[in-house]
């Protein structure tokens, strides 16, 4: 999986589509970065959430982890005239190894998720559940398709059906349908405290703490 084709278009894509809903979803509990101490953000593209964090402000120390080297290159134009602590790695998140010290107490996933297959999402949450802090806080904003049987639903499968379509041609994303988020995370060990939707709840964002599996041997 790599974005690196469409990174500089990404964002008038977005836009396109859903206009500023996304940028939003992004920034619904940004406040959190504020009692972080250390902070995993996983493919963050362009960087535009790490603009709003500068202007917020944090003394949290940031890992910032894509697979895009485009990406990374313009998130890091974006978050240069600022003071974050912000390191940088262009990898998959499959192969990634932060330092043993690196326990973040704060992660963040917008809309990263949705590139993978359930059984990928499952691996990758358990990896970084091993890496959190015991009382650690994980932000996730992606897509979800409503239960009800709707025009909603009708309209949202078929926008996430091209979309996915769109992204496996271009940049090799492994997923055919939506992974189920809150399944995922809660048979990784993570229970929600608040969810927040729009768009009939197609666009979601959760706030999950991690329950007793931390620290796994």
């Amino acid at each position: 999986m790599n974005f690196d084709i469409i990174a500089r278009h990404y964002n008038w894509i977005e836009k396109i589509i859903f206009r500023s809903d996304l940028e939003k979803f992004r920034c619904m509990n940004i406040e959190l970065i504020k009692d972080a101490k250390s902070i995993l953000l996983l493919g963050d593209g362009d960087g535009r959430f790490l603009e709003q964090v500068s202007k917020i402000g944090t003394e949290a120390k940031i890992v910032s982890v894509d697979s895009s080297a485009k990406m990374i290159n313009l998130s890091q134009i974006k978050v240069k005239p600022s003071h974050l602590n912000v390191e940088f790695y262009c990898s998959k998140i499959e192969n990634f190894k932060p330092s043993k010290s690196f326990n973040p107490d704060l992660i963040i996933a917008h809309f990263f998720l949705d590139c993978f297959t359930h059984d990928e999402a499952l691996l990758i949450l358990d990896r970084i559940s091993q890496w959190a802090s015991v009382d650690a806080k994980f932000i996730i904003s992606d897509f979800s398709i409503t239960k009800n049987m709707s025009f909603h639903r009708v309209y949202q499968k078929t926008l996430t059906s091209i979309m996915i379509s769109f992204f496996c041609l271009f940049c090799g994303i492994s997923a055919r349908i939506l992974p189920n988020i809150p399944k995922i995370m809660t048979s990784s060990g993570w229970n929600c405290l608040s969810q927040k939707r729009s768009k009939h709840g197609f666009i979601n964002s959760w706030i999950w703490k991690i329950e007793g599996y931390a620290k796994r041997p």
